[in-house]
């Protein structure tokens, strides 16, 4: 089979600044508590995980909704080891699934 060789998670080198990168993601392994309070438009605050891993979740009044894995991740933990601050909205509720728009604060 032949291919260009890319990768399906994009590029390894990061394409735009922290404070222009934004992109929209599903979180992941949502947690059931936290995300039945949540509403369209409501912000979650975007912080490592306090593991040996560098895991990336969305907290909720302190409390975690579920993680962030996206095609962009390795640029946001990045910036992130920078000291740069990141927010998540909102944009959707499903059945329990969850659509978020990660940003930079």
């Amino acid at each position: 089979m032949s291919g260009s060789g890319g990768s399906y998670f994009g590029p390894s080198s990061p394409t735009t600044s922290c404070e222009a990168l934004q992109f929209v993601t599903q979180l992941a392994s949502p947690k059931a508590l936290v995300i039945e309070e949540l509403n369209v438009d409501d912000i979650l605050d975007v912080v490592f995980q306090h593991s040996s891993v560098q895991v990336v979740v969305a907290l909720w009044h302190g409390n975690e909704a579920g993680g962030i894995v996206d095609p962009h991740l390795a640029q946001l933990r990045n910036c992130m080891n920078q000291g740069e601050q990141f927010q998540a909205k909102v944009l959707a509720l499903s059945g329990g699934q969850v659509r978020l728009r990660v940003y930079h604060v």
